[in-house]
């Protein structure tokens, strides 16, 4: 149980340094829990099939369902809400029941279902209902999914496993977009043949997942019980709802990526419009890892902060480097950013937050997100309907900076020791 133990209250979490200040890049991975490998791994094969869609699905609405570029990003903000707000219910319902592995199973199946529909597909409301089921499983999943890696891993190291799970699960992201691609070129841009062979990968994360061990609980944990009482939601303070207020400052300028295609087809041709997925993806895998050995080895805010000056970067390179190479880094930093800085909130939360109500903690989150993911895809797919792409990116970028400012009282160093 010493795994499973609540964070000391009077530590300071926003600058612990308690990592192993010796601990190399590659002598870390050795640190890392075997149940953290497994759903890695999970997620590698989930995300290469959730960007095989998703790195194809903006152009497919608007070339051959002839959707325009407001109506595509508010569907993307419509079902990655619907996702939000399940993971908080998710987070709930796994605390209750003390039971992670159950729902994430019950999560994939849903994401399975979705995925073998989406190729019959024939109007724009019919993928915003199957999307919707999708991301109804991803909710399932989320939540659950990064309260057991809570659960497996030690208070000095969470950091360290959301980050190399995030790096895994999205080395499968990398690997979705070039796959559709080729898929794209043998089948002669043939988007309904990509989302029929998106199916694969879901079935072999399912697979995945019965490897996944879950820690062992003493009987007294291990029965239902209501996580919601006043001496565990106690953890739930004004420091808790600080990092959310902050995440969701930061959010409400990172609207949906599906427009990022179809910017990147002022560059590129139809058929290579996922490679810019691919420098997402690459950011993401490359970025996660190391920022969260360095968080808990110098602090999460400094590490916040620095994933907030990639995302000003980020949309300073969209909008004034007119080229291949500005979509390329942009993507980059954009992609890089978001998962990291995700992980350091959930590590930041699952440290405030006591066990028995840890997983509703992470819900909140993923709920506050939701909610300024969705004003974030409207407003900016207002923008780019009316104004032009380019102008999207100087509201993200607006966004940015104002988080960035935010982060300083926000992140305040607490009074106590």
């Amino acid at each position: 149980m010493s795994d499973l133990q609540q964070f000391p209250k009077k530590k300071d979490s926003f600058s612990m340094k308690s990592g192993p200040q010796s601990e190399g890049f590659f002598s870390a991975f050795k640190t890392i829990p075997k149940a953290v490998f497994a759903v890695s791994f999970f997620g590698l094969f989930l995300g290469m099939s959730t960007t095989m869609v998703y790195s194809q699905i903006g152009m497919f609405l608007k070339n051959e369902l002839h959707v325009d570029e407001s109506v595509v990003a508010f569907i993307d903000g419509i079902v990655e809400f619907i996702s939000f707000i399940c993971r908080i219910f998710a987070g709930i319902i796994s605390d209750y029941l003390c039971e992670r592995k159950a729902i994430l199973l019950i999560g994939c199946l849903a994401t399975l279902f979705a995925r073998s529909m989406l190729a019959s597909a024939a109007s724009s409301l019919t993928i915003t209902i199957i999307q919707s089921i999708e991301r109804l499983g991803n909710g399932f999943q989320a939540t659950t999914r990064d309260a057991l890696i809570a659960d497996v891993s030690k208070v000095e190291g969470r950091a360290k496993s959301y980050g190399f799970s995030r790096s895994l699960k999205t080395t499968g992201s990398l690997l979705g977009p070039p796959i559709a691609i080729l898929i794209m070129y043998l089948s002669c841009n043939n988007y309904r043949i990509v989302f029929c062979c998106a199916v694969v990968p879901v079935i072999i994360a399912i697979l995945c997942l019965f490897k996944v061990r879950p820690p062992k609980m003493a009987s007294k944990d291990r029965r239902i019980k209501n996580p919601f009482q006043k001496k565990y939601l106690q953890s739930l303070d004004l420091g808790f709802w600080k990092i959310v207020l902050l995440a969701f400052i930061f959010e409400i300028g990172h609207f949906s990526e599906t427009l990022l295609p179809i910017y990147a087809s002022q560059y590129l041709s139809m058929t290579s419009t996922g490679f810019e997925s691919m420098c997402v993806s690459l950011g993401q895998m490359i970025m996660s890892f190391p920022v969260g050995i360095y968080a808990d080895r110098l602090g999460r805010a400094a590490m916040i902060r620095i994933c907030m000056i990639c995302m000003i970067c980020a949309n300073l390179s969209f909008i004034f480097i007119e080229s291949i190479l500005g979509v390329c880094l942009g993507a980059f930093l954009w992609g890089g950013q978001m998962t990291a800085i995700q992980g350091l909130f959930l590590s930041l939360i699952s440290e405030k937050s006591d066990k028995h109500v840890m997983a509703t903690a992470i819900g909140i989150y993923y709920f506050m997100a939701g909610i300024s993911y969705l004003l974030a895809s409207t407003l900016a797919g207002q923008i780019w309907s009316n104004f032009g792409g380019r102008y999207a990116f100087v509201y993200s970028l607006i966004i940015s900076c104002l988080a960035l400012l935010a982060s300083k009282p926000l992140l305040a160093k607490p009074q106590h020791a």
